[in-house]
């Protein structure tokens, strides 16, 4: 439980507060040892592991896989292995990323056009998968990868998936390794089953980690970055060593459709003609759109630069490489409170 990885074997590991024996003692509750507290608990709904292995052989060899990618302890910098070109070529990222922002893809595409080939370890695929965190290697250097999954409920941010990223940059943080941040998200859920699962406390601890984390920090909008996400997922707003976007990037405070219905609602009521309102609001639409699109930011100097996809790999590269020394001071302080 207190380990900074915990792998649990199929059909062998399990672990939980108290025995199933003690739980019916306690609780009158029938249950045996593998519902309590077995992988698919702690990986699917606990969060308190990050990989489940088939067998003990199949465990060594994550174990093995998992420590190619850290210091062996945390005053050292991560160890750098030979550089791979990517499983697939960066030129296909066009193709991958949807124009619309409505549309659903899957980040694992876009993630295999950028790393070293092979290379991206993902840690707790079943818990809060919205969110895709992992190891990886760029260039040969090992990089932490927190990316939204437009495959999942639009990549949405909700209560599990935030926690999950909060607890994976501290952890990179700890162990010297930068952060990659890859935003394609409509910002963190909204409605009263997210409040109850504690979204405030999760989603706060999930930005300030990002804005705590001393690491070397790459932000890039791939397609949408609306609401608080672009604060989770380290954008310009938190100072990241830099913020870069693709062609297809927005960053607002909320995606158009939803910006003119709360702010035009009422005028567009007094339209009544249908195709006359209709009109009106695709051109306000649009007009929104122009307000929020990552050309105007980067014109403004709020992001450092459009870049075209089939560069983005090359471009991390570079910026992982010129910042690799970089130092950053905490305030004087003891901790934090958050945690």
């Amino acid at each position: 439980m207190f380990a900074d990885f915990t792998i649990m074997v199929e059909g062998m590991s399990a672990m939980a507060i108290a025995s199933p024996r003690m739980v019916e003692m306690v609780t009158g509750e029938d249950i045996d040892l593998d519902t309590l507290g077995g992988p698919e608990v702690h990986t699917t709904e606990s969060g308190s592991a990050d990989l489940v292995a088939r067998d003990e052989e199949h465990a060594r060899e994550l174990v093995a896989q998992l420590v190619q990618y850290l210091p062996d302890n945390s005053d050292e910098t991560p160890p750098r292995t030979t550089t791979t070109p990517p499983t697939r070529s960066p030129e296909g990222i066009d193709a991958v990323v949807p124009q619309d922002p409505n549309e659903g893809y899957d980040m694992q595409d876009v993630i295999e056009r950028v790393v070293d080939r092979h290379s991206f370890f993902e840690l707790q695929p079943a818990y809060g998968p919205e969110i895709l965190t992992g190891f990886a290697h760029l260039d040969g250097r090992p990089v932490g990868v927190v990316a939204n999954q437009p495959a999942h409920r639009a990549g949405a941010i909700f209560p599990d998936a935030a926690e999950k990223a909060a607890q994976f940059a501290w952890t990179c943080d700890a162990y010297n390794v930068p952060l990659l941040y890859l935003c394609d998200t409509p910002g963190f859920m909204a409605g009263s089953q997210v409040e109850q699962d504690a979204i405030l406390e999760k989603g706060k601890k999930m930005i300030y980690a990002t804005s705590e984390a001393t690491v070397p920090k790459q932000c890039v909008v791939v397609r949408k970055a609306y609401g608080a996400g672009i604060y989770a997922m380290s954008g310009p707003a938190y100072d990241p060593e830099s913020t870069i976007a693709l062609p297809s990037g927005e960053i607002g405070i909320m995606g158009p459709e939803a910006a003119v219905n709360a702010v035009y609602a009422r005028k567009l009521a007094e339209i009544d003609d249908e195709d006359e309102r209709a009109e009106r609001e695709a051109e306000l639409r649009e007009e929104y759109r122009k307000d929020i699109d990552v050309r105007r930011m980067a014109s403004e100097v709020v992001i450092d630069e459009v870049v075209p996809p089939s560069t983005l790999r090359e471009q991390l590269v570079d910026r992982f490489g010129f910042y690799e020394d970089v130092e950053k001071d905490r305030p004087r302080k003891k901790h934090g409170t958050v945690l």
